[in-house]
């Protein structure tokens, strides 16, 4: 099975890196210096599962070079996609399915409208990592995968490229509905990122603190509440429960999330960094814009209450604007 994996970034290159050295064909594109790389060195995963050395993936620095593929992986920052998106236009119609594990919204319709509606299958993706250097990854939580048609049938290709990520042993579930786990992963990934934008905490740290784990429930009532204006309806997934948190009491609610730090603690995934806050402290540009504000912009549009995640995306958006002006002016 041919699989192309666009944004070879942290996740990208986690994801890809496994999935060929399981055997499967796999072209990361990314940027140069970690491009590269690979071809001097192979790919280097580390963390996890100890230390890799991938040298059967290919890499590449221009999505023109690509024919075809049988899944085209979207994993570009999310203030990317357009210009991702553009360089790959000519391979609509080339592609058996494209699906996106970026963590902003309204990704499946950006893929729609490049490659078509029937090509699009839906992801959702909470795998961790980090890139500290050109050619070098660190996975540093197991995390899972979610994939499913947007219609929710049940198809070959998506069985396909589940069992793809079976054999990388890449944890992966089809669920009945894939909107609601997208939008569960929203519900997960704008609290822990908007909390460590603020205050600058590893999550399992963040978690344990009683007052942030508040937060972080009260957070995630804000964005079920936007949710339920769109109805979509709210499901439980391994590793973000977000249908009990957000119905359960609230000082239950608390418990479970200092708990959820404990266990990542006790586990030794204590390194990590929401994506957001690693790019807010490197003073690169965020995709606080398409994670947090996209909830907020569709918050508004619909009627929804958030208002201690429109302040704390404020202040993310004025820290971002300042950081940058001043990496600008230096």
């Amino acid at each position: 099975m041919q699989t192309v994996v666009v944004g070879a970034g942290a996740l990208g290159s986690i994801l890809g890196g496994y999935m060929a050295e399981a055997g499967e064909e796999v072209t990361l594109v990314g940027r140069k210096p970690h491009v590269d790389a690979i071809r001097a060195g192979g790919l280097i995963i580390e963390g996890m599962r100890g230390r890799h050395v991938v040298r059967n993936v290919r890499a590449a620095t221009d999505a023109g070079e690509l024919t075809s593929a049988n899944t085209l992986i979207l994993a570009v920052k999310s203030y990317d996609t357009t210009e991702a998106l553009a360089s790959l236009r000519h391979l609509r119609g080339k592609v058996g399915a494209v699906l996106s594990v970026q963590n902003g919204g309204g990704k499946d319709e950006a893929l729609a409208e490049t490659f078509g509606r029937d090509a699009v299958v839906g992801a959702a993706s909470i795998v961790g990592g980090a890139m500290p250097a050109p050619g070098r990854v660190i996975h540093t939580a197991e995390g899972g995968t979610w994939i499913g048609e947007i219609d929710g049938r049940r198809t070959a290709r998506v069985e396909a490229i589940a069992d793809t990520f079976r054999k990388a042993r890449l944890p992966i579930e089809v669920p009945d509905d894939i909107r609601s786990v997208i939008w569960c992963k929203l519900n997960q990934m704008v609290p822990a990122a908007a909390l460590a934008c603020v205050t600058r905490l590893h999550i399992h740290e963040m978690y344990q603190d009683r007052s942030l784990a508040a937060l972080f429930v009260e957070l995630a009532h804000e964005v079920a509440g936007v949710a339920a204006r769109l109805n979509i309806p709210l499901v439980d997934c391994q590793g973000f429960p977000i249908k009990t948190l957000c119905s359960q009491p609230f000082d239950a609610a608390v418990e479970s999330i200092i708990a959820r730090g404990r266990a990542m603690q006790e586990r030794g995934m204590t390194q990590v960094r929401i994506s957001t806050l690693q790019d807010l402290e490197r003073g690169k540009r965020t995709e606080a814009e398409h994670v947090i504000g996209y909830v907020v912009d569709l918050a508004a549009a619909n009627g929804a209450a958030v208002p201690k995640l429109a302040l704390l995306y404020r202040i993310i958006r004025g820290v971002e604007a300042a950081r940058l002006a001043s990496a600008r002016a230096h």
